[in-house]
């Protein structure tokens, strides 16, 4: 919650001007939030001059413009990242567990009541993994077992057959090896949200990069597992298995690990497809 110093308030207007809720006024030289409409994005704290608002009554600091990466340092660390499957058989420390999650804090967001649940129990994760591996199982069964399925799909939805080929392969080596994730990972964590709030599934993505990118400084390596979410959240034995309230649902899922696969090449010289409007 946004907490106020009134004795520190010089009553310059910064922070009304760049709230973007207008949820800010100011009265007889005092500064009022309507905290009904304020959204706790901070950008009042971070404008501030005379530091007078903060978090919990914890102060904000001053940038330290010397802690920067340099833009070489940016492109390293990005085109680093990679999603890993492979995972060594190693726990995370709790409190580094709970530091990542904490990121997500920071990540812009439209819904402000998401909550986080971190799975570091071995048992409970490898349920996870087999209620997965039975919607595999079932999908492998219903879609691709019968040979006529290939050709319902070239004939009427032949835009989509590439991804049901990809999506095949991919079956039939889950099938195989017995287990939907490739290795199972010491952490899961699932970002909750209720369904009926707009933007859910945005503002979640965006938590999960900021979790993604600060583990990867800590040496930890993710897998984000956004297609398998879709199948937990049909699920009444992973619902009950977790706790999720009626109108609740997981809009963000990430596998954490240390990893045991090490990418030793930058890949140079991809482009994003890019149109400009003159």
């Amino acid at each position: 919650m946004i907490t106020i110093e009134q004795d520190k308030c010089n009553s310059c207007g910064i922070c009304a001007n760049v709230c973007h809720e207008y949820c800010i006024s100011f009265k007889d030289g005092m500064i009022k939030i309507d905290l009904n409409f304020c959204s706790t994005c901070g950008q009042c704290i971070a404008i501030c001059p005379k530091e007078a608002l903060s978090w919990n009554n914890i102060k904000p600091e001053k940038f330290d413009k010397q802690l920067y990466p340099h833009p070489s340092q940016v492109d390293e660390f990005f085109k680093e990242r990679r999603t890993t499957r492979d995972f060594k058989n190693k726990k995370i420390d709790r409190g580094l567990l709970e530091e990542l999650v904490n990121y997500a804090a920071y990540a812009p967001t439209h819904n402000f009541n998401m909550r986080a649940i971190i799975i570091d129990n071995e048992e409970i994760i490898g349920q996870i993994d087999r209620i997965l591996f039975k919607f595999s199982s079932r999908m492998y069964r219903l879609l691709f077992k019968p040979r006529i399925m290939k050709s319902i799909v070239r004939l009427f939805t032949p835009q989509r057959e590439h991804e049901f080929l990809k999506a095949e392969s991919k079956l039939i080596a889950i099938i195989g090896r017995k287990r939907n994730l490739k290795t199972i990972p010491p952490a899961i964590v699932l970002i909750i949200a209720d369904r009926r709030i707009p933007l859910s599934l945005e503002s979640a993505q965006y938590a999960l990069y900021n979790i993604d990118l600060y583990a990867q400084a800590n040496g930890l390596a993710c897998r984000n597992l956004v297609g398998n979410q879709m199948f937990l959240n049909r699920s009444k034995s992973f619902r009950r298995l977790i706790g999720l309230k009626r109108h609740e649902r997981v809009f963000g899922t990430i596998a954490i690990g240390y990893p045991s696969v090490k990418f030793r090449n930058k890949i140079n010289g991809r482009q994003f497809n890019i149109q400009w409007n003159n």
